[in-house]
């Protein structure tokens, strides 16, 4: 029988970051654990560098480990970055998935009414109030890729040649 891992309360300290919510992925459960800010959060990366006119099968929604592993080079300096981490002993960081991106933003926000005091505006794991790449493809047009922006939680699809930061996530099986 498979032990079940006890979910803590929202920006808690957890599994080598912090517990930022639940997604469910083909009838699984899973805790989404957002990196440290100091070790997991860097400004200024671009999705793609070249070739930015050939898709690269990154459109799953919610798979962000199965899209940065196919990204996973030096082309794609976002998804690079998130899977060369090794944090808490734990070096299965990835470039969170579009609907991940969206969990952490409602959960920890920075301008989000429920946000723990940590990630709220000027805390010390706050998200800054810009845009975060995703490591979704827009799936119609190559050029582009999914973002959230912090300030207040919209999601667009912008050219993957633009430089965006980037918070690295893990998840675990619930």
């Amino acid at each position: 029988m498979a032990r079940k891992v006890a979910v803590p309360a929202l920006g808690a300290a957890f599994a080598g970051g912090f517990f930022a919510g639940e997604i469910t992925v083909d009838g699984e459960r899973f805790a989404v654990v957002v990196a440290p800010k100091a070790e997991g959060e860097k400004m200024d990366l671009r999705y793609k560098v070249k070739a930015r006119d050939v898709f690269d099968g990154t459109d799953s929604d919610d798979e962000g480990f199965a899209n940065s592993e196919t990204i996973n080079d030096d082309n794609h300096p976002a998804a690079q970055f998130c899977r060369s981490l090794r944090i808490g002993e734990h070096d299965d960081w990835y470039l969170p998935s579009r609907d991940e991106l969206m969990i952490i933003w409602r959960s920890l926000g920075p301008n989000r009414k429920k946000t723990p005091e940590p990630f709220r505006a000027g805390g010390a794991e706050a998200f800054e109030e810009r845009w975060y790449w995703s490591s979704t493809e827009y799936a119609r047009f190559s050029y582009y890729a999914w973002v959230v922006v912090f300030l207040g939680g919209c999601q667009h699809y912008l050219n993957k040649s633009n430089q965006f930061a980037v918070r690295a996530v893990r998840r675990l099986k619930l």
